[in-house]
């Protein structure tokens, strides 16, 4: 028997104009109605049909969203994140990786453009806005996740990576360390660039030269966390006594590679992450980090693009910049100067 309209709102008590407006995502209905009635829809399998709910909205009632990779924890709870929202709102998503490759990305928009797609989060990764820029001009609706404007009339969500290098660095100064080795990320990609100039920022506002030969290349993997610490200690030797990695997979690699040569994690050199990611008080030892409420951005940049979906017919708005807040968690990978001194 074919489920309609009518039988999901008399099993969820409301008018069918109601069940209307949540399975085409409009607004006017509460929360606790919405969840209510989307509960129903699920239990019952009904399926509105796209195509004459297209035709009365002009909407596909799909959204795009491109990251680079689905490895590791980050872009997974990002989507998450965005996935929970879309769906409170009667929309489906399409995925895209771009493997941090420009054509990629531009094939991605292109994609979702094709498929009358409403909108797009875009993590961009290549440091090229022309295309952004056409997106814009041509007024197509997107929202640039974990990374700034740019300059750009365009709305984005970010972690306050500035301020989390700066928390990191200035963490095991106050520790007693002076040589602080940073192993940067991707260096043309916001985040990367953000953590390293807290660092920076962090040892010249405490007095400490900046040193360039205590700063390692990596690529946000633990592998590469792991090759450069590797290369670092074959070259250099121990002349260090405290690490920041930009994310924490970088600094679990690092780990690996120092045990590898018989230095001990924190006893002989202390070492402090980015991300908070789930694996990081799992470690050995656990992970002293910066939170990063990954969830919540996805959760924020799908609400910015619904709004500019909804508002795309209506007076242009001004382009927002929402920064998010990071925090210190203190675990067991840092300890002071005096410490290990002691030890």
């Amino acid at each position: 028997m074919k489920i309609t309209i009518k039988d999901v709102a008399k099993i969820a008590n409301v008018s069918i104009s109601t069940v209307s407006r949540v399975s085409s995502g409009g607004d006017g209905v509460s929360a606790k109605t919405r969840r209510r009635i989307l509960k129903v829809i699920k239990e019952l399998g009904y399926s509105p049909s796209a195509i004459a709910s297209g035709l009365k909205t002009r909407l596909s009632k799909s959204i795009g969203i491109a990251v680079p990779d689905a490895m590791g924890d980050f872009y997974g709870e990002i989507i998450n994140g965005i996935e929970l929202v879309a769906t409170e709102n009667g929309y489906n998503l399409v995925i895209s990786l771009n493997h941090h490759i420009i054509r990629e990305e531009l094939s991605a928009v292109n994609f979702f453009k094709a498929k009358k797609v409403d909108g797009a989060i875009l993590v961009t990764t290549s440091g090229d806005d022309d295309y952004i820029r056409s997106l814009i001009k041509e007024g197509y609706n997107i929202v640039l996740l974990d990374r700034g404007p740019h300059g750009l009339k365009v709305d984005t969500v970010k972690i306050d990576n500035f301020r989390g290098g700066y928390i990191a660095t200035e963490y095991l100064l106050n520790l007693g360390h002076s040589d602080i080795l940073f192993i940067q990320g991707v260096p043309y990609i916001d985040s990367s660039k953000e953590r390293f100039n807290g660092y920076k920022r962090a040892l010249k506002d405490n007095k400490i030269k900046f040193n360039p030969d205590f700063i390692l290349n990596g690529d946000f993997t633990v592998n590469s966390g792991y090759l450069s610490m590797k290369k670092y200690l074959e070259e250099c030797d121990l002349n260090f006594t405290a690490i920041f990695a930009a994310n924490d997979q970088m600094a679990i690699g690092a780990i690996k590679a120092l045990n590898d040569k018989g230095i001990s994690v924190p006893d002989e050199v202390s070492i402090v992450g980015f991300d908070d990611s789930y694996i990081s008080p799992y470690v050995i030892p656990p992970l002293t980090t910066i939170k990063q409420r990954r969830e919540e951005m996805g959760k924020l940049a799908t609400e910015l693009l619904l709004d500019k979906i909804s508002s795309h017919h209506k007076k242009e708005r001004t382009p927002r910049q929402i920064i998010i807040p990071v925090e210190l968690i203190e675990r067991e990978s840092a300890i002071s100067l005096s410490s290990k001194q002691r030890r």
